[in-house]
């Protein structure tokens, strides 16, 4: 019997599918490795850091209060799940020590370590009102957390984020890029559809135009 052509194939097949099984179960165990922790000494927050390139950058927003920080439509549970949000002139100090807020060449380089589709790759694939196109590839796990437009008025939760660089034009103006889930954001008048938005340009309610922070290590 044990001879027999069938049972040899039986066997083969066999193999192969414990040997699919044992990979499986290793790729697995290797993917939910949990990030190393980070641990702000001003506070004790921590925070998963994830290693992209030649950078360390936090996996999670910043969620540290400073003295013009807020919550999300100024509810605390936003800021447990989102981080919070920050005005422009607390960059220099917002990160903790041997951190610090990225500039556009830190925005550069992070992108460059993924294809045409770079911003997708940043992008958490749970947490979005539209998610189907999102890889998280990065590990990054950029989160559709919204942003604070002015005074009383928040937008984009679930559908956008905005993230801040400290970095000025020669006219003073703030770079910051505005990210987009599912398809993007469409420009009715030039026909554009993209899920990134880097500028920077004269905010109105400068003091009440608040981001979020990702910090990049020092070294």
């Amino acid at each position: 019997m044990k001879n027999n052509p069938s049972f040899i194939l039986f066997c083969f097949f066999l193999t192969l599918i414990f040997l699919q099984f044992v990979h499986a179960r290793s790729s697995s165990k290797s993917s939910d490795l949990p990030l190393p922790i980070f641990k702000d000494q001003r506070d004790g927050k921590e925070y998963r850091t994830i290693e992209i390139g030649n950078q360390k950058w936090f996996a999670q927003n910043l969620n540290y209060d400073s003295p013009k920080s807020i919550c999300y439509k100024k509810k605390k549970k936003n800021c447990e799940k989102y981080g919070q949000l920050y005005p422009y002139d607390e960059l220099d100090v917002a990160c903790p020590n041997g951190w610090r807020v990225p500039t556009v060449k830190d925005w550069q380089n992070l992108k460059k370590n993924f294809d045409a589709d770079s911003i997708v790759a940043l992008l958490h694939t749970t947490g979005w009102e539209d998610s189907n196109s999102h890889t998280n590839q990065s590990g990054l796990s950029l989160e559709g957390s919204g942003y604070q437009f002015k005074k009383k008025l928040f937008i984009g939760e679930s559908k956008a984020t905005t993230l801040w660089i400290n970095q000025s034009n020669l006219y003073d103006e703030y770079y910051h890029v505005h990210i987009y889930g599912g398809k993007g954001i469409f420009f009715e008048k030039s026909k554009w559809m993209t899920n990134e938005v880097f500028h920077a340009h004269p905010i109105e309610d400068l003091d009440n135009r608040k981001f979020s922070i990702r910090c990049v290590c020092e070294r």
